[in-house]
């Protein structure tokens, strides 16, 4: 339907299948929307087989059944694990509701009659699998029933439907059967999955080593430096997985390490802090040196959550360097496996608390950010939250938690912190990472709702985080492309003012933050710069109407009351129905 604002989640989806699907699966209708719909059902039934049976893209494909006499099942896999894949799939355009009742129930149905063998009930295509599903049923075999829908509900009477058709199946043979909902959240998790950085394992040799074995088990002692710039070499971002930071490159610290590593490599076990790694498993590989003077170690789930600079400043050096001027580093290994649920976090949080650490670097520890980067990256969106060396500058298809934490500054309208997060946006940029906020924009440690917070919510999604830093990178290039040509107080004007410009465009244009697409179309650009240009006339001629008791940008700019004065009147000037 024409302006109708679909969830990125589906688009996403649905690109996706046509990527991938496009020159395997025909769709069968009427018309181009029945086909295409068809289409993307048969595509969903096929990349679940994929995902989560393990089959290949042909055997996926060539699973369907899906057509007249199919018995309310879309596709049939034999799975190489002994386990009869059976899928009803739907694709749902507007990614809520779920699958009609009467279909649900030819489904449940359908599975029945053919885990009883009732193969004359089907079509031609499912009796041409016939022979490979008796072949199957003749040994210790499970069945598995999905239900695979871009839609986010499913009511009681269809589970009830679904469960009666596992208890008509294990009322023979008990733990045979089991009903798999795979709806929109579970559909775009397996597209996502895909964007992250896996889990890896390595081994390690530490000399001189320690145990401390409850209430966390934890190795500690030497590694060779060698070895350490090795597996960063080898593993990279994956190695620091779960660490707030990713190497930086050069600065003063890096530059220390390296000399110390240049010039007194024997005494860089002193002068380092070393490194911590969180692990999920701790296994001491062959046997276990009694004296302790040295031992290899499998880590599995393993991660530098203290001391990435270190490992990625190492790294910089060939590995022959360590060869002529051997260094060692101090290493932690805890074994979070048993832990409490936060633990992990916890541990990063309070070792990088020693240390001088942005508040903006322990981000890293939302799962949320990890989501909407994941989320972002499914339609060749870069989202860097996790600051690296080797990033991008943030342009285009590019940009980063700072640059959208200033954005999302300017989108807040609330009265009594609208001008806080402003005020804080411009005068310590680095305080949006705080936990508290009182309506002055200052920490406060009795205020219950936090600057990062009001930022960042669980509400947030990934289309509205970039539609708005895109806005606000319009405005702020549009002022960018004028500063060479303006005086030295007309520059100091648009220095103070441009984020209250920033943030009255978006208030102008707030309709813009959750338009249907993820990037901005082009009247939507248009529309954007229509209201730059509106805007910065009208407030130019409220700054210059008013007696300001310091007239200097920089003071106005900083006022709350003059920022609400400069608002009303922009508002106001603005005919109805303007940009």
């Amino acid at each position: 339907m024409p302006g109708e604002i679909r969830p990125l989640e589906v688009q996403q989806i649905e690109a996706y299948m046509l990527a991938t699907f496009r020159m395997a699966i025909t769709g069968q209708g009427r018309d181009d929307q029945a086909r295409r719909r068809n289409f993307l059902t048969k595509a969903l039934a096929a990349h679940f087989l994929i995902a989560e049976a393990g089959a290949t893209l042909p055997e996926a494909v060539a699973a369907s059944i899906d057509g007249g006499g199919d018995h309310g099942i879309d596709a049939v896999h034999v799975g190489a694990t002994g386990v009869l894949w059976l899928v009803q799939s739907k694709f749902i355009h507007a990614g809520n509701g779920e699958p009609p009742l009467g279909e649900v129930s030819k489904f449940r149905d359908g599975v029945v009659d053919l885990v009883a063998g009732r193969f004359g009930r089907f079509n031609a295509a499912l009796q041409a699998k016939q022979p490979a599903i008796e072949a199957l049923m003749r040994g210790d075999y499970t069945v598995r029933f999905a239900l695979v829908y871009t839609g986010t509900s499913l009511d009681d009477d269809r589970i009830d439907l679904l469960r009666s058709a596992e208890d008509a199946v294990n009322s023979i043979q008990p733990e045979r059967a089991s009903f798999v909902r795979y709806g929109l959240y579970h559909l775009h998790d397996s597209l996502t999955a895909r964007r992250a950085e896996g889990a890896i394992t390595v081994e390690i040799e530490l000399a001189n080593f320690g145990l401390i074995d409850r209430p966390v088990r934890t190795f500690y002692g030497v590694m060779a430096v060698r070895e350490l710039a090795a597996l960063y070499v080898q593993h990279e971002h994956a190695l620091v997985r779960a660490n707030i930071r990713r190497y930086r490159g050069s600065s003063r610290v890096n530059a220390d390490i390296s000399r110390t590593l240049q010039e007194r490599p024997q005494d860089f076990v002193y002068f380092n802090n070393g490194i911590t790694l969180l692990c999920e498993r701790i296994t001491a590989v062959g046997a276990m040196a009694q004296d302790r003077s040295r031992q290899r170690f499998t880590l599995e789930g393993v991660s530098i959550i203290n001391g990435a600079q270190t490992a990625g400043t190492v790294a910089q050096q060939p590995l022959a360097e360590y060869d002529q001027r051997p260094a060692q580093v101090l290493v932690t290994c805890i074994e979070a496996r048993g832990a409490a649920e936060d633990f992990g976090d916890s541990v990063t949080q309070y070792r990088n608390s020693q240390n001088a650490v942005h508040m903006g670097d322990f981000i890293a520890l939302d799962d949320r950010q990890e989501n909407l980067r994941r989320t972002l990256a499914v339609s060749g969106v870069r989202y860097i939250y996790k600051p690296s060396v080797g990033d991008p500058h943030a342009s285009g298809r590019v940009f980063t938690a700072a640059e959208a934490a200033l954005a999302l500054a300017c989108l807040c309208t609330a009265n009594d912190s609208w001008q806080a997060l402003l005020l804080l946006a411009t005068q310590r940029p680095e305080g949006l990472w705080d936990q508290q906020l009182t309506p002055q924009g200052t920490a406060a440690a009795t205020q219950p709702d936090s600057v990062y917070g009001k930022l960042f919510p669980d509400s947030l999604t990934a289309r509205r985080l970039w539609r708005v830093t895109q806005i606000s990178r319009l405005v702020l290039d549009a002022l960018e492309a004028d500063a060479a040509t303006l005086g030295e107080a007309d520059a100091a004007y648009e220095r103070a003012s441009r984020l209250l410009l920033v943030h009255l465009v978006l208030v102008r244009q707030r309709s813009l933050a959750d338009g249907n697409t993820l990037s901005l179309t082009t009247a939507e650009h248009t529309a954007v710069s229509a209201a730059v240009d509106a805007i910065r006339a009208a407030l130019k001629l409220a700054f210059g109407g008013h007696t300001w008791t310091d007239p200097e940008p920089a003071a106005v700019f900083r006022d709350p009351a003059s920022l609400q004065t400069l608002k009303t009147d922009v508002l106001r000037a603005l005919p109805h129905g303007a940009p």
